[in-house]
């Protein structure tokens, strides 16, 4: 690590933001994941003064980037590590999976939760902009649009009695261009998505409701844009 400035107890590194992300966190098992890091990603442990020896310390014979940033010449005492403030970790994870029970207290307090709802991401990736959709009209994607806003306007509808957090995402909208690319015909793509996604999933939020069959029927007639005189 080059330094070039000490700011309180953390040493940076050129000024710089430095952000690793890791995507759907919950599924790991977060302790080997972390490791020591739990303890040194802890805001009050941060920097210089939250420098611990790790467990391979002893097998070190020569100064790491740590050491030498500590200023630590001692052979017996090298091995150290310590988190910069400069250093982000952005963790994403899908809120209704039960995998995110594991994720104890300990750990989250040492994050900041930021919600990102279906909506969200349906505003940043079905756009002309997107380059997964680059072979898509704007008519056509402004169709999937639609048929994305219908489908989580009817979830959230009392006649369904899910919450938001069951809306479903843009990631799965996103697969319509990979159907029509191969089939090359809008209402066959959109059947395909219906019938290999959107049912499949919709079919495990609603699993051990008497009646899933006719909820399914209403959510797919919302998906297709039908009104009840065409049901």
């Amino acid at each position: 690590m080059k330094t070039t400035e000490t700011l309180s107890n953390v040493i940076k590194t050129d000024e710089k933001n430095f952000i690793f992300i890791i995507d759907e966190i919950n599924r790991g098992e977060m302790s080997k994941i972390f490791g020591e890091l739990f303890f040194s990603i802890d805001p009050g442990y941060r920097g210089t003064d939250g420098k611990i020896r790790t467990q391979y310390a002893n097998m070190q014979d020569k100064q790491n980037k740590f050491d030498e940033a500590l200023g630590i010449t001692d052979r017996d005492n090298f091995g150290h590590f310590f988190v910069p403030e400069n250093v982000y970790i952005i963790g994403t994870m899908n809120d209704i999976d039960r995998s995110v029970e594991s994720m104890d207290l300990a750990m989250r307090r040492r994050f900041t939760f930021k919600e990102i709802t279906a909506k969200d991401s349906q505003q940043t990736m079905l756009t002309t902009n997107n380059e997964q959709l680059r072979e898509l009209s704007k008519d056509t994607i402004d169709k999937l649009n639609n048929q994305m806003t219908n489908l989580n306007d009817k979830i959230t509808d009392s006649e369904i009695g899910l919450s938001t957090d069951y809306q479903i995402g843009a990631a799965y909208f996103l697969k319509f261009a990979d159907y029509y690319s191969i089939e090359n015909d809008q209402k066959k793509a959109f059947e395909n998505l219906w019938n290999y996604n959107l049912e499949p999933l919709l079919r495990e939020y609603l699993r051990g409701q008497g009646d899933i069959k006719d909820k399914l029927e209403t959510l797919k007639n919302a998906y297709e844009n039908k009104t009840k005189s065409e049901e």
